[in-house]
């Protein structure tokens, strides 16, 4: 009888960790969230979207209905990055944010494994980095970088055609409680000579 008591106790307190486990895995692993389809004036998080330059480097983001990935919108993005000029002579810099937090209030990512969106190029011979910042480097005015892109995409670089790109956030060494923005970031350093002019398309940005 203690046995068959034993056994039913061990079958019980399974079940209950079991179960527990399972709520802990449906709390961790969000179902994913729309951050901007590009069909709106702003993101699906009521964040401001918008380029950011330093002379003499330059950037251009505009909503189209060219060719989106899906519905009726995506984002075109041209960039302009110099070699020379402005600041230390490096040549400026260019790029795209969107917000994640509203007001002043953060946006909390830790139930959130990655960056998925889909980007193609004009030509292919484009480049770029995804940028993260939280708390801290909103504050310096700056984010932390991905690998070049093609790190992330099936073809291994930008093509013509629609990829999907997907970044671990476990990529970008910041806060995941407190995100500030995502950005498209042109980096000297990925282009010959440290200048490069392009014209890239993003649709349907999402955590996932």
């Amino acid at each position: 009888m203690r046995r068959a008591l034993r056994f039913y106790g061990s079958l019980v307190m399974t079940a209950f960790l079991l179960t527990a486990y399972s709520s802990q895995l449906t709390v961790a692993f969000a179902a994913p969230l729309l951050v901007d389809d590009f069909e709106g004036a702003s993101n699906k998080l009521g964040g401001r979207s918008n380029t950011y330059v330093m002379e003499p480097s330059r950037a251009l983001a505009v909503r189209t209905k060219d060719n989106p990935h899906g519905g009726s919108g995506a984002l075109m993005i041209k960039y302009d990055k110099r070699a020379k000029g402005g600041p230390y002579d490096s040549g400026g810099w260019c790029g795209y944010y969107t917000l994640l937090k509203t007001g002043s209030r953060y946006f909390d990512a830790t139930s959130y494994q990655a960056i998925g969106f889909w980007v193609r190029g004009m030509t292919g011979t484009e480049n770029f980095v995804v940028g993260v910042s939280d708390r801290h480097w909103e504050e310096v005015g700056d984010s932390v970088k991905s690998e070049p892109i093609g790190k992330y995409l099936p073809a291994g670089k930008l093509t013509a055609e629609w990829q999907k790109a997907t970044v671990p956030l476990s990529t970008f060494m910041v806060d995941m409680k407190e995100l500030a923005s995502l950005a498209v970031c042109f980096e000297g350093s990925l282009f010959p000579g440290g200048a490069g002019q392009g014209t890239i398309y993003i649709d349907d940005v999402t955590l996932e």
